[in-house]
């Protein structure tokens, strides 16, 4: 099964004692204060997320970043079992979790206007087509959704965006329909694909590439059990 969590800025702690001794020397090198709210953010989501997947405190978990930026998850200074993707955009961050060995990449995206340069530089012709033929007040979505897609499947691949997500090409299983349900995709990259999950909010598109077969679950707090929906 695969596991999604999300936190807000408002969620986060002040001050930096519920940060580990690892991840407070890795933010402190971290000058701008965006960047260090985004890092904030995105760790308490992790931390968040981990606890409540394994039934642990929260102070008890460490994410820190692997040589190729991938976060890594420790308890009490030993890897956690799990597999971990982590996104934040716009004072919003989302944790996603995997059983070991699962691959797995995240994206979450503000449902905002892409300019047409960029939709024509980042998205397939068939993706363009598509954007471009649906109502206007899609557009936005769709652009959106199918940029998110190509993040979560170049971190799903261990890339990110030294992956160039050009040549992938998203395809939606079902249309962007209504808000709240998971829907099927895929991703093709010429001689092989990946498949996963969205999800449509109100102002958001989130995106999961990779980890189980079924749509993933929400994971709630508190907890006291290893797996809580």
């Amino acid at each position: 099964m695969t596991w999604w969590l999300t936190r807000s800025l408002g969620d986060v702690p002040a001050g930096e004692l519920w940060l580990g001794p690892s991840e407070r020397a890795a933010l402190a090198p971290l000058r701008i204060e965006k960047r260090r709210a985004d890092w904030r953010l995105g760790r308490y989501a992790a931390k968040a997320a981990i606890g409540a997947w394994l039934g642990v405190e929260r102070g008890r978990v460490e994410v820190l970043a692997a040589p190729s930026g991938a976060p890594v998850a420790r308890v009490d200074g030993v890897r956690a079992e799990l597999e971990l993707s982590i996104s934040h955009r716009a004072g919003r961050a989302l944790a996603v979790l995997a059983s070991p060995g699962t691959t797995v990449g995240c994206d979450i995206e503000l449902i905002e206007p892409r300019s047409a340069a960029f939709v024509e530089q980042w998205l397939a012709p068939t993706e363009q087509a598509l954007v471009n033929g649906a109502h206007e007040d899609e557009q936005a979505c769709l652009a959106n959704l199918i940029w998110s897609a190509k993040e979560a499947a170049a971190k799903a691949r261990g890339e990110g965006l030294r992956l160039d997500v050009r040549h992938a090409e998203v395809a939606l299983g079902e249309p962007a329909g209504r808000p709240g349900h998971w829907r099927p995709l895929r991703v093709d990259w010429g001689s092989d694909r990946d498949y996963g999950w969205y999800l449509r909010e109100p102002e958001w598109v989130i995106t999961v590439v990779g980890g189980e077969r079924s749509a993933p679950r929400a994971l709630t707090e508190p907890i006291g059990t290893r797996l809580v929906c």
